[in-house]
């Protein structure tokens, strides 16, 4: 006799398929309206789950949810910008690639909205750089280490060097997010990225054109 609901399998693809709408939802409805004019309420309708209790069933709150999202973008966006190098491209062009590349996503709303304007506000700093830590950051940190052992960049502490980069970019990052005019504004700090780069070359680098 079938278990009422259907069999175990059946249940947890629902249940994977009830949260996969939620964050959906959540990707959509934190950019269109923003963290804080989005209500559980909105949430539930958009993903068409049905209630607040099958909301309530995956995520313990909004904020949940949110570093569900915040986690899913951020992913995305590392595999865009720093996991998927151009072929053949040494080092020293992974970062500057990556660095970059991260710069020119700033433009998208989807970031600038849940990484850049709600995500340090709604995540705090030691909540979003833990999640950063596990994921962008350790990449960055893998090609950090890679350009100094290949005689690259010149021999800094990696770990030191990393998050300085990574603040860099991160505050460029949200100068183009900020700014009246954000393509301006991204080719202006994508050309004092390049500088900082060059300034830990050990031997004298032409600034990769995009």
């Amino acid at each position: 006799m079938a278990k009422r609901g259907g069999t175990d399998v059946e249940r947890r693809a629902r249940g994977d398929q009830t949260r996969r709408d939620l964050v959906d939802a959540g990707r959509a409805l934190f950019v269109e309206k923003g963290y804080f004019d989005t209500s559980i309420s909105d949430l539930v309708t958009r993903s068409g789950v049905g209630t607040r209790g099958a909301f309530y069933h995956h995520f313990k709150d909004k904020a949940e949810l949110f570093r569900a999202v915040f986690e899913e973008v951020e992913r995305d966006l590392t595999l865009r910008s720093l996991a998927s190098p151009p072929q053949g491209a040494d080092a020293w062009e992974v970062l500057s690639v990556g660095m970059r590349g991260f710069l020119e996503s700033a433009l998208e709303p989807e970031v600038q909205r849940v990484m850049l304007i709600d995500g340090p506000v709604v995540l705090g700093w030691q909540t979003l750089r833990a999640i950063e830590e596990s994921n962008s950051i350790a990449l960055i940190n893998e090609m950090v280490a890679k350009a100094i052992a290949e005689g690259i960049i010149d021999d800094h502490p990696v770990g030191e060097l990393t998050h300085l980069l990574v603040a860099a970019v991160e505050e460029a990052a949200l100068l183009v997010a900020h700014a009246d005019k954000p393509a301006k504004a991204r080719e202006r700090a994508a050309r004092v990225l390049d500088r900082l780069l060059l300034s830990f070359a050990v031997e004298p680098r032409k600034v990769l054109r995009r």
